[in-house]
């Protein structure tokens, strides 16, 4: 009984490390290592990886000459060939073939190299799509990480809002008390809390759908204990925005998306040179070594073959059969309804259809850098306004507050300074989360690290 208590304790303090190693807030690191090896697309696309890696190997393997075994019996009754007279009789036979045959391709116009070729390209586009998918969904992590932040602090600036008014509902409910206010004033504080707590439910509600928005990425249903960590980000005021054209070249030979397209056309290339190479004549040499046994044979030694008696063991058949030959074989296509013409024809249109693919990719990605590289400059000029704004707008909320406290300023104008003090503030904090995220995104195209 002690014993099993003392197991109890021991899986209680366990679970209980356990829970919280897991409830510890989430980085950004982590939350894209789990969203990478939960999604199931990344799953399907490692196995279509997995699936050219062995095309690839297999079109190695065939240019390697082919090996095959036959064995064949047969019992009959009737009318057959006597195998050791070659005579046709009438009896019951039990008899049998064997033999090994191989076939080595010596030339069938490049047909074998080109496809290895064109299967390798097929190799490494795959890998490179698997990684151009882990891009996307680290950017993903990284939009939804970053949104989640703008939001926590667009509720604490709300629920800072709500503070604020509660206390000045407080402050007019005992002016009106002693009768230094009027009643209406007392009103027109308490709609602006109401307006406030509105406000901050709204807040709450947007952090709440964007949390939930990256763990749909990160493939998480269950949000108990689910929260990610505040990290150190930079100042908005020191990020550089990188020159557009090199961003736009590194990302021209590095990113993976690219790189998939090029294998594509290297791979449409090779395949029509593997059409090609159906009109090429097909050299090939054969290998045969045969042998056959029966229980009719009569045994070569035996010194009265028309009254046998000595036996003849299958072995020794086989061995004495044994029929070996080495060969030559030219195949020269010469008219076959067409076919070849079609295939390299349509390999073709292939081939265009790649590069077609290759030169969207590219126009795609100057587009997509292009618009990057203007949000992030836009981003950063409404940053440096909204820091602006917010100061000027702090400034206007103190004296609003002032006037009113002493009695010369109207509720109306402290809720007017105070609705421009959130939005400013607002706009401030969106603006900086914007310049950030375009400027992660950038690094992120120059290959640099985009982890906080």
């Amino acid at each position: 009984m002690k014993k099993i208590f003392q197991i109890a304790i021991v899986l209680i303090v366990s679970s209980s490390m356990a829970w919280g190693q897991e409830a510890l807030p989430w980085s950004l690191e982590r939350c894209i290592d789990q969203a990478i090896q939960y999604n199931l697309q990344m799953k399907r696309q490692e196995l279509l990886t997995q699936s050219t890696e062995q095309d690839h190997r297999q079109s190695k393997l065939d240019l390697l000459p082919n090996l095959n075994g036959s064995i064949d019996h047969q019992l009959g009754s009737g009318r057959v060939l006597d195998r050791g007279t070659y005579q046709w009789v009438n009896t019951n036979v039990s008899q049998g073939d064997l033999g090994l045959q191989s076939e080595l391709n010596l030339f069938n116009g490049l047909q074998g190299l080109n496809s290895m070729k064109m299967y390798k390209a097929n190799y490494q586009m795959s890998m490179e799509d698997l990684e151009a998918m882990e891009d996307n969904i680290t950017i993903q992590v990284m939009t939804g990480y970053l949104d989640l932040l703008r939001n926590r602090e667009l509720v604490d600036v709300a629920e800072k809002k709500v503070e604020v008014t509660a206390q000045q509902v407080e402050r007019m409910e005992r002016l009106v008390e002693v009768g230094n206010e009027p009643k209406g004033r007392l009103l027109e504080v308490k709609a602006q809390h109401s307006a406030a707590k509105l406000t901050y439910t709204q807040a709450v509600n947007a952090r709440d759908i964007s949390k939930l928005t990256l763990m749909h990425v990160m493939n998480i249903t269950d949000d108990l204990g689910f929260d990610i960590e505040t990290p150190l980000l930079p100042d908005p005021s020191t990020v550089e925005i990188p020159e557009l054209d090199s961003v736009f070249q590194y990302a021209l030979a590095n990113l993976p998306q690219i790189k998939s397209k090029e294998y594509g056309v290297e791979a449409m290339e090779r395949y029509v040179a593997l059409q090609k190479g159906q009109r090429s004549p097909r050299l090939f040499t054969r290998g045969l070594i045969y042998s056959n046994y029966s229980d009719g044979l009569i045994n070569p030694l035996d010194p009265d073959p028309s009254n046998p008696s000595m036996v003849y063991p299958i072995t020794d058949q086989i061995s004495d059969n044994r029929y070996k030959q080495v060969s030559f074989g030219l195949v020269v296509p010469i008219f076959n309804r067409w076919k070849v013409q079609t295939s390299i024809n349509k390999a073709k249109l292939d081939l265009y259809d790649a590069e077609y693919q290759f030169d969207d990719a590219v126009l795609v990605l100057q587009q997509t850098l292009q618009q990057y590289h203007t949000e992030a400059l836009a981003a950063m000029d409404n940053y440096q306004s909204a820091m602006e704004a917010v100061a000027n707008s702090d400034e206007a909320y103190r004296f609003a507050e002032e006037r009113f406290r002493v009695g010369t300023g109207t509720s109306l104008e402290l809720q007017e300074a105070r609705n421009q003090l959130y939005e400013s503030t607002s706009d401030m904090i969106s603006s900086k989360f914007v310049l950030i995220f375009y400027a992660r995104i950038l690094d992120f195209y120059m290959g640099r690290d985009i982890l906080f």
